[in-house]
């Protein structure tokens, strides 16, 4: 009995990992050593991880710009966008919050612009994993 027992339940847990809507958090992520590949990091001298977070910051100073409308009402604040880079390596905005709604697309466009790369994998699976990046717009002198 006890050995149907351990079958069965290692049967059923096999096919709960072998589902194929898996997707981590960006720190659950970073822990396992798992995330998409930014075009050309695979030529870095850095772990993808830390080529990932550079290329991140990089792509939000290079792509930012801030909106014309914010600055003439004076806006300022933090955006947190929530998105994924899905199994197929495009982006996917799951959430925006904080601040005013111009600065909130206007860290929708930025995200948007994030380049295709390769998905994050588990075993040989593509995998989504979720990121949630603060964007914060002080108003221009």
């Amino acid at each position: 009995m006890k050995e149907l027992f351990l079958i069965l339940t290692l049967l059923l847990t096999t096919n709960a990992f072998s589902q194929d809507g898996i997707m981590l958090s960006q720190e659950n992520a970073n822990e396992k050593g798992i995330t998409p590949m930014w075009p050309k990091c695979d030529r870095s001298r850095q772990t993808p991880i830390q080529c990932f977070n550079n290329q991140l910051r990089t792509h939000i100073i290079k792509n930012f710009e801030y909106p014309e409308v914010a600055r003439k009402e004076a806006l300022e604040g933090t955006v947190n966008v929530e998105f994924m880079i899905d199994k197929k390596g495009k982006v996917e905005i799951l959430e925006v919050t904080g601040a005013h709604r111009y600065l909130q697309q206007e860290g929708i466009r930025i995200i948007r612009r994030i380049p295709k790369m390769e998905p994050a994998k588990w075993g040989n699976k593509p995998i989504a994993i979720v990121y949630k990046v603060p964007i914060t717009f002080l108003k221009p002198q």
